[in-house]
């Protein structure tokens, strides 16, 4: 893709800074955060294929070759680069004007609705009600267990909600120690290479440092948070990326990117983690992956940062010159992820038990249930919304 493609007339005053003035909602900001739940099902359906999903096991030996392994570990790792990160930057993105506008106690009133209902109904019911059919799935490792023993009230995939409240706090308390002082200024120049840089590598030793304390998170894993425990490593970058995204709201810093900055990072990127792939397809087939596994991870886990600045930027120019095109359909479903993203664990599980034991192979599996999955749960959301009383709640 040529950098010519994503040149505009003039930095500091783009289509979507036009539009933020003149109070309409930007399409582009809804439209990645479809995509991004979208992902999120894809990457859940290639999870259960490896390891399992709520209970349902399907059989990999002798019916998927190591090709699938490869690929499908390869693909969870790119899309784990970049798609909470880029959740957790615009969520943040949109908080300072939110509490600027609502004043501290009625936005947090509205986020304990809007966060804390869905929570509840998340790991009450769906969660609940996931393990329980999982059970019933072929072969699955809960058949045999007892009742006192099934996982029930795990947050499983809610860890995004209760991780995002806890920002929302932090970003409130500090508005209430400092006192609220919104106002976008777009005259502050955004971050430039050495700022990419040194939040990389800072973010990248972190993030390896806690990725070292295993036992901690294989406890956190085999307790009632057991989401934390697969993405508890990560909890640094989640906050630098909330609240790069507070801070960004104050510049317009999203609609403002260096367009050539951002094209070389996206190839730097995509350099590394094709490098990556390259890696674990010459282990795989020289059968020396189980030894070198775990120096693999770690390298995968120094790269998160570098991988994921360059796909997170590349999807915010690219979707910014490119909203008129995706269309409002695309935005629509933006505004129905959440809900999507509360129900798609119970609905992969009905998938996954109603096509993962008639004989198909891992690749079509993995492609009908991903499809099927994203149309089911966002059409699902889309219905629920429809009335008025959860629309306010999702």
């Amino acid at each position: 893709m040529m950098v010519q493609e994503f040149q505009i007339s003039g930095e500091a005053e783009p289509m979507t800074y036009r539009q933020h003035s003149n109070n309409k909602r930007v399409l582009f900001f809804d439209q990645i955060k479809a995509l991004m739940v979208a992902l999120v099902i894809v990457v859940h359906v290639l999870f259960a294929l490896l390891f399992g999903w709520y209970g349902v096991h399907i059989p990999r030996e002798g019916s998927s070759d190591p090709l699938f392994g490869v690929v499908a570990g390869w693909c969870i790792y790119f899309c784990q680069t970049f798609f909470m990160y880029m959740l957790f930057l615009l969520s943040g993105y949109f908080v300072p004007r939110s509490v600027h506008k609502k004043g501290i106690a009625d936005y947090l009133k509205e986020r304990l609705r809007r966060i804390g209902i869905p929570f509840l109904g998340g790991l009450l019911l769906i969660n609940n009600a996931s393990w329980l059919l999982g059970r019933l799935s072929p072969a699955s490792p809960l058949a045999e267990l007892p009742w006192s023993d099934i996982p029930f009230n795990r947050v499983g995939v809610l860890w995004f909600l209760v991780v995002l409240f806890l920002f929302d706090l932090l970003y409130c308390t500090w508005v209430a120690l400092r006192g609220d002082r919104f106002s976008v200024d777009t005259s502050v120049p955004t971050p430039q290479l050495r700022s990419w840089l040194i939040s990389a590598v800072v973010l990248s030793i972190l993030e390896v440092v806690l990725a070292t304390r295993t036992d901690f998170w294989a406890a956190l894993r085999r307790s009632s948070l057991d989401g934390l425990g697969l993405q508890g490593m990560h909890v640094f970058t989640y906050a630098f990326l909330f609240f790069l995204g507070c801070k960004a709201s104050f510049h317009r810093w999203l609609e403002r990117l260096n367009t050539h900055l951002v094209v070389r990072w996206f190839r730097f990127s995509v350099a590394l983690a094709l490098c990556l792939l390259a890696i674990s397809l010459v282990l795989t087939f020289n059968g020396s992956m189980s030894s070198e596994s775990g120096r693999l991870s770690l390298l995968g886990t120094l790269l998160n940062p570098f991988i994921g600045w360059g796909m997170i930027a590349y999807l915010l120019l690219w979707f910014q010159h490119h909203e008129n095109q995706c269309g409002q359909w695309l935005a629509t479903a933006g505004v129905d992820s959440f809900g999507a993203y509360i129900i798609h664990p119970l609905v992969l599980v009905i998938l996954l038990k109603a096509i993962g034991f008639i004989g198909l192979n891992h690749w079509l599996i993995a492609l009908f249930a991903s499809a099927t999955g994203m149309m089911i749960s966002f059409g699902i959301s889309h219905q629920l919304r429809r009335i008025p009383s959860v629309a306010r709640i999702i």
